[in-house]
């Protein structure tokens, strides 16, 4: 289950920061460097790690989903007791990203998920196990 969640989330998560960075500090600096060194590892670590480990079953978008969502809620309660906003669950970063077109909080949660779980599906087509589309 956890290489399924490292393999569904850690790509589309890690290559949506890439994609849309929320740098504190300018690019060429040490933390903007470690920022894509990280998200750039996580990237290439899922995208090896599947089937040397363990195989993705069947279902197992369903099961990273439903492990991201109890993840998200979990980091929710985080955020909620100590001011932080870890996966941008309390308000949008302060540099725009794609989450400026999902609409204001909550909303943009919601459609942000819509928009994980079809990543999720798209990433299970060429991965997934013969004999199954679930």
């Amino acid at each position: 289950m956890f290489v399924e969640f490292a393999y569904f989330a850690g790509l589309t998560g890690s290559a949506m920061a890439v994609l849309t960075p929320d740098l504190w500090s300018p690019f060429p600096s040490y933390p903007a460097i470690y920022f894509f060194v990280a998200h750039g590892g996580i990237i290439v670590g899922a995208a090896t790690l599947f089937g040397r480990i363990a195989p993705l079953r069947r279902s197992a978008v369903w099961r990273a989903f439903a492990l991201l969502l109890a993840y998200a809620g979990v980091i929710g309660a985080f955020n909620k007791f100590f001011g932080a906003n870890y996966m941008y669950l309390c308000r949008k970063p302060a540099n725009a990203s794609l989450l400026d077109v999902f609409g204001p909080w909550p909303v943009y949660l919601f459609a942000s998920a819509a928009i994980g779980l079809a990543l999720f599906w798209l990433l299970w087509l060429p991965v997934r196990p013969a004999g199954g589309a679930s």
